[in-house]
């Protein structure tokens, strides 16, 4: 009863509030309804003013832009643009939207507006006194325009706002007629309040009837619950049990399922009925199958197919024996499995499978790589010896049964050094396929490794057949090979060995056949010679003399000599040609024509050259003044990347000035990789030292290199001055020589001068220098003034 009694006085209380909010409400409509009057009508008004204002704005900003001591600049009058723009998107929204849309002529405006605000953007961007001229012209008709929209839309806000303050005279009074009703339902609501409190205490009365009786339910409900607990915590513990046993159970079979499907090997499980137990991921991925037809308890039957039925049959039968069986099998496919089985007490099997196709291709390639040159894919050394034996053992020792052809390439290392080794390999790929090309087709080609073949030719050949294919070879190696653009003259000499009787075995054909192709290289390039006893002897005088050059070299046994070279004019000594002297401490002198082809194959010549070079320079400067020097190149040397820098190297250890060192060159230099070597001469030529063709006129193509290359001089060789006083063909080559020489403004030096009527003859055709034994041989170094003396007294004398 006392909480109904403070409801009351609750209610009471807010009855009173209800009554003084009403009042206040009202003090403030009126108040707002005042200040409505005073501020609602310049929304509408002061946008349309504001838009008038900023576009005058604008436009005294342009006029004053284009006046030139004005400091309004392009930013502020893009500023003020963008501010135009503002204020039209104002425009075009809200209440002032709404305003605009109620009139055409508004809405003309506004869309006028705002397309010469687009049309003035390009002008406004690059702003200038011309585009500030069209800004104000475009925008000129817009001011009468726009304070007409001003106008009209002061007006509209002035009705609108005396509208507002009559529609918030009626809700002032619609609210107070709210408020008196609240008040009213308020006291009525206390009443009724009242009369529920009476009705309130008879219902209290009853409930503590039923509060009794709900008690006594109560606890009978919480010992019919603790029963139920009781049962049901026995329930989840026999549950979680469970659960634990099915994650267990579960956990196995994943990491049964993984082991069996990340097996690299497939697994196949069958029952003594040739039911499927279980398979693997791999089985089914080796035999095609699907998912589905290989479920636990599928018939093997209805899973084998034709591609390894056979296979299937074959586990049957070892299956139905005690032991168990690897085997291989190869499928229709061309698929090679390699299969373990073993056999099940109830006449089932458990087998393992495993693809082994590519290990068996990659036996089968090692072995083919073994036997064959990774480069040209030819058979190598170990095969061809294997092809060898297999002849030597199937004719056992008949005589010309077949022959060994033993060869190598001429110049190849030219191309590797020059031209680099990847296009080397493409040159030894397309000389394979010549040779392949160039022989019968039951010969064998082989690439025993560098630049040397051999090819094993089967079939009784006689010497004639041997012949033809050699001279096949040899005459397609010296076509040129076209590699990348490049035309590459390359050439081969030939060894031939016959069985039996050159060999009995393989290492003595083979040997007998190299000896064979040197003794063919000894007789020029480009050829080929059959073996023959005296060769051996050969070969190990050949191997002796490189022995001993290389000995020579480290023990200073080389000596410089030095041959006058005169001028015809002056009769005097213009220069001495450097000339290398070997003397063996037990063979005595060796002859340089016998050791420098020696040096020149076995790369020696480089340091031998350079050698020669230094001592020459250092040589010569002790040399009466202006007396030249001249030095015989070899084409390996041109072929060093260092060969200029050791020139001057040479040149500054003696002191000795450039344009008193002579390079000689032969034409056969210039044939190998003239480009490279014509770079050389250029370089050495620019830096002042003299360069020389020597022996010229006894190659093919002398007049194109005097064209490509200004040489100082050109020497005529030896063959052509020995006859000349006595054949008028000699007389007359030199004679052209001489001419040709006067008229490209050269040097003539006529070589191998040994008698008077030899020197009468070279001064008759008009050549300017001579060299030979008539002004004296060659002498060291140390002998060099004698020669000055010498060559005085005969000027003297004559």
């Amino acid at each position: 009863m006392l909480k109904m009694r403070k409801i009351e006085t609750f209610l009471g209380a807010v009855l009173v509030g209800l009554v003084l909010s009403a009042l206040y409400v009202s003090s403030l409509i009126v108040e707002q309804q005042n200040l409505i009057r005073q501020t609602a009508r310049y929304n509408v008004t002061w946008l349309a003013s504001q838009s008038v204002v900023e576009l005058q704005r604008f436009q005294e900003r342009v006029a004053s832009f284009s006046i030139p001591s004005s400091k309004v600049d392009a930013d502020e009058v893009a500023l003020r643009y963008q501010i135009l723009l503002n204020r039209l998107s104002l425009l075009s929204s809200g209440e002032f939207e709404e305003f605009v849309n109620q009139g055409a002529d508004r809405r003309a405006t506004v869309d006028e507006f705002r397309q010469a605000l687009a049309e003035i953007e390009p002008w406004v961007d690059h702003l200038n006194p011309e585009n500030a001229a069209r800004i104000r012209a475009r925008l000129a008709p817009l001011d009468q325009k726009m304070s007409s929209l001003a106008a009209a839309a002061n007006r509209i806000s002035g009705d609108q706002v005396d509208g507002d303050q009559r529609e918030l005279l009626s809700l002032h009074w619609f609210f107070s007629g709210i408020i008196m009703t609240l008040v009213l339902m308020s006291l009525g609501l206390v009443l009724l309040l009242h009369f529920r409190n009476r009705l309130l205490n008879h219902a209290h009365r009853e409930m503590h009837v039923l509060t009794d009786g709900l008690k006594d339910a109560k606890g009978e409900l919480e010992r019919a619950n603790e029963d139920i607990s009781s049962k049901n915590d026995s329930l989840k513990n026999q549950n979680e049990m469970l659960v634990l046993r099915d994650i267990e159970l579960r956990t196995q079979n994943q990491r049964f399922d993984a082991a069996l499907n990340n097996m690299s090997q497939g697994l196949l499980l069958v029952d003594g009925e040739h039911r499927l137990i279980v398979c693997n991921e791999r089985f089914r991925q080796m035999f095609e199958l699907p998912a589905s037809s290989t479920k636990p308890g599928a018939s093997l039957t209805t899973v084998a197919d034709e591609r390894f039925a056979a296979l299937l049959a074959h586990q049957k039968a070892i299956a139905s024996g005690p032991r168990s069986a690897t085997f291989s099998f190869e499928l229709a496919a061309g698929t090679v499995c390699s299969v373990s089985q073993q056999p099940m007490p109830d006449g089932g099997w458990v087998a393992t499978y495993e693809d082994v196709t590519e290990r068996r291709r990659s036996e089968e390639r090692i072995a083919y790589m073994a036997h064959h040159d990774a480069l040209t894919d030819l058979p190598n050394r170990a095969q061809f010896r294997e092809h060898l034996e297999r002849a030597l053992e199937l004719h056992h020792g008949e005589a010309g049964s077949f022959a060994v052809l033993y060869l190598d390439l001429d110049r190849f290392k030219t191309v590797n050094d020059t031209l680099g080794h990847e296009l080397g390999d493409a040159l030894l790929k397309s000389v394979s396929v010549r040779l392949k090309k160039a022989v019968r087709g039951s010969d064998i080609v082989s690439r025993f490794g560098g630049d040397e073949f051999a090819v094993l030719c089967r079939g009784y050949p006689d010497l004639d057949e041997l012949r033809r294919i050699a001279t096949r070879i040899v005459e397609r190696m010296g076509q040129p090979f076209r590699i990348a653009g490049r035309d590459i003259r390359i050439g081969t000499c030939v060894g031939i060995a016959m069985a039996i009787k050159d060999g009995s075995d393989c290492d003595s054909l083979l040997r007998h056949a190299d000896m064979a192709m040197y003794a063919a290289k000894n007789t020029g390039r480009g050829t080929y010679c059959f073996y023959e006893a005296p060769m051996e002897e050969q070969i190990d005088a050949r191997r002796a003399l490189e022995d001993a050059l290389r000995r020579a070299l480290q023990e200073n046994e080389l000596e410089v000599y030095y041959q006058p070279i005169v001028n015809l004019k002056r009769m005097e000594i213009v220069s001495f040609e450097a000339l290398l002297r070997w003397t063996h401490p037990v063979r005595g002198a060796i002859s340089p024509a016998e050791f420098i082809p020696v040096a020149e194959e076995t790369g020696l010549i480089v340091t031998i050259g350079e050698w020669v070079l230094r001592r020459a320079c250092a040589d010569a400067a002790q040399w009466p003044n202006g007396t030249r020097v001249s030095v015989n190149l070899s084409a390996v040397q041109l072929r060093n990347d260092d060969f200029a820098q050791i020139v001057f190297s040479a040149l500054a250890g003696s002191q000795l000035p450039a344009h008193r060192l002579e390079l000689e060159i032969t034409e056969s230099v210039l044939l190998q990789d003239s480009d490279a070597t014509l770079a050389v001469l250029h370089q050495l030529r620019r830096f002042g030292i003299r360069t020389c063709m020597d022996d010229f006129g006894t190659g093919f193509s002398s007049l194109s290199y005097l064209r490509s290359f200004p040489f100082d001089k050109i020497k005529i060789d030896r063959s052509f001055v020995k006859d000349m006083h006595v054949q008028e063909d000699c007389r007359a080559i030199v004679t052209s020589i001489a001419h040709l020489g006067q008229s490209l403004n050269m040097t003539t030096t006529a070589e191998g001068v040994e008698t008077r009527e030899q020197l009468e003859a070279v001064m008759a055709v008009g050549c300017t220098e001579v060299q030979g034994y008539y002004f004296g041989p060659p002498t060291p170094a140390a002998d060099v003034a004698q020669v000055f003396s010498r060559l005085e007294k005969m000027r003297l004398a004559a």
